[in-house]
């Protein structure tokens, strides 16, 4: 009787975990199937190449429903054979009898065509990059050689010129003060 309590899609699991994992498969494929349009090929096909890339399905109802979708996309004929991703099923761990579902192309040079697109991009970005910082420090640098340093030196000559100024000022006052005095101690003497 245990045998009929882990019963999922018509399936009977042994194996506590897999029954669960199948069910909450069953409950995903479920969801899916009353919150899109399946009659909807290009949905379909977006639906089932995300599954496919996340890894969704790791039981057989999962696998089952991955099938049905592949099959009715085929026959459809909205994806080409190439582009429509194969469901392969691997071991996850030896004698566990586990197996989980990885994507894969039917080219496989498509995939390594596409990495190899990306880095031909990321790898032109970059040298985009480095191109344009490298012309700002060179700008820097010409800028920095070829600038005109005379306002340093024009601030340093004002203050300078201030400063006798203030000198000059104080060098008349003084010789003010002195005749004054003078003139004061004249006329002491005369009195």
């Amino acid at each position: 009787m245990k045998e009929s309590e882990n019963l999922v899609s018509g399936y009977s699991f042994s194996d506590g975990q897999d029954y669960k994992e199948a069910k909450r498969e069953a409950e995903t494929i479920e969801y899916i199937k009353a919150n899109t349009d399946l009659n909807n090929l290009d949905k379909t096909l977006k639906i089932y190449h995300k599954l496919v890339e996340k890894q969704t399905f790791k039981t057989v109802v999962g696998y089952e429903f991955l099938r049905k979708l592949q099959d009715d996309l085929r026959k459809s004929e909205v994806a080409g054979k190439e582009d429509l991703q194969n469901i392969r099923i691997e071991k996850k761990k030896e004698g566990s009898g586990k197996l989980t579902a990885t994507a894969t192309t039917q080219n496989p040079d498509h995939k390594f065509q596409s990495l190899y697109e990306e880095y031909r991009i990321r790898h032109r970005n970059s040298r985009i990059i480095n191109i344009f910082l490298f012309a700002i420090i060179t700008a820097m640098i010409i800028i920095t050689l070829i600038s005109d340093r005379t306002v340093y030196k024009n601030y340093k000559n004002d203050v300078l010129n201030q400063y006798a100024t203030w000198e000059e000022e104080l060098d008349a006052r003084e010789k003010a003060l002195e005749v004054r005095e003078s003139a004061v101690t004249v006329k002491e003497d005369k009195e």
